[in-house]
């Protein structure tokens, strides 16, 4: 029986040597933290990087072969190239012949972010008047950029 109390003894000192190891690991250890925290990507406010005139666009609403010289029955494309964030911006070519106003579109632009183009474009059934135009860009507004171009 001497022999069981001292395998008993012996039994139960490991396991409070094991207890005591274990107990001392936890309260040197800081408790992990298992919550992750989501950063949103970091997205610049929209901007117009680009504008570009031409007699027409790829696929890709970019201009082929930028020009700033058009005949009178040209179609005259001008490719805007936007970068950065924005929910419904307007995005505005105003086309002017002098102080008149030729033609006027918008596209509402929504944009989670990175480069988009858009693409606008004047014709006419009958031969433009030869002289200098201008197409003004706007963006919500505010004027961004202004391409020059003549007809002969």
């Amino acid at each position: 029986m001497h022999f069981v109390t001292k395998r008993r003894a012996a039994l139960v000192a490991t396991l409070f040597v094991a207890l005591g190891i274990t107990a001392c690991g936890k309260k040197d250890a800081e408790p992990a933290d298992t919550a992750t925290v989501t950063v949103p990507p970091v997205s610049s406010p929209l901007r117009v990087t680009d504008i570009q005139l031409g007699n027409g666009v790829g696929s890709d609403k970019r201009i082929v072969e930028p020009t700033s010289t058009f005949g009178t029955r040209d179609t005259i494309y001008v490719s805007v190239t936007t970068d950065g964030a924005a929910s419904d911006a307007r995005l505005t070519a105003t086309w002017m012949y002098g102080d008149q106003g030729v033609s006027e579109a918008d596209e509402m632009l929504t944009s989670s972010g990175g480069v988009n183009v858009s693409e606008f474009h004047i014709s006419k059934e009958t031969p433009w008047p030869t002289g200098s135009y201008r197409v003004d860009v706007k963006l919500d507004g505010q004027t961004v950029g202004t391409r020059e171009f003549r007809i002969q």
